[in-house]
């Protein structure tokens, strides 16, 4: 008998079943950036989410990776840096802030 979850749930674990799909790990770390994007401030939660869905799967690799780094940073800071009121120190992080800005 096969269980069945939700694709976009947070408590999904990277051991999770393989699925009928090919590109099931790349889904699932969709899923966790999902998750990630998720912040204590919703102005932040609108703005990360809705990158995510529409502009993060023509991302460059080198790009996606910026977004994830991103992601670590506290939300005071990602927000401030979202606003336009602080720039990030590194050209990476500039570059991506640059694009969810957009």
């Amino acid at each position: 008998m096969e269980e069945s979850t939700s694709p976009s749930s947070p408590f999904l674990s990277p051991q999770g079943k393989k699925g009928a799909t090919g590109n099931t790990q790349g889904a699932r770390h969709v899923d966790r950036l999902r998750w990630r994007c998720r912040r204590g401030v919703l102005e932040l939660d609108l703005v990360l989410l809705a990158f995510l869905e529409r502009r993060y799967p023509d991302l460059s690799s080198g790009e996606k990776m910026a977004f994830d780094k991103l992601l670590e940073i506290p939300d005071e800071l990602l927000l401030a840096y979202v606003r336009g009121n602080q720039t990030p120190p590194e050209n990476e992080l500039k570059r991506i802030v640059t694009e969810i800005r957009k």
